[in-house]
């Protein structure tokens, strides 16, 4: 499993809210989700900004907008980029 160190409240991708930015901290899935997010641009690192949440994830890596399933966003795991109390809230 691909993890950043730090990563005390991680939590899955699906759990977080539209307008937020978030940094990957690796994956729960097996190796045909790790290599679909992989080709995507989405590796342990990165910061993706969430677009919106309405069935499937619209997000944004780099210059690139993709929609992803809420089975597929249940499998990245990530911590807000801000540390405020708003963003840490569950």
């Amino acid at each position: 499993m691909n993890v950043l160190a730090n990563t005390a409240k991680q939590r899955p991708l699906s759990s977080y809210k539209a307008g937020m930015s978030v940094r990957v901290t690796g994956f729960e899935g097996g190796k045909c989700c790790r290599s679909r997010l992989l080709s995507m641009g989405i590796i342990p690192g990165t910061i993706v900004d969430i677009i919106g949440s309405n069935g499937r994830m619209n997000i944004r890596v780099r210059s690139s907008q993709f929609a992803i399933g809420c089975e597929m966003a249940k499998k990245i795991m990530a911590i807000p980029v801000c540390d405020c109390d708003k963003c840490s809230a569950f």
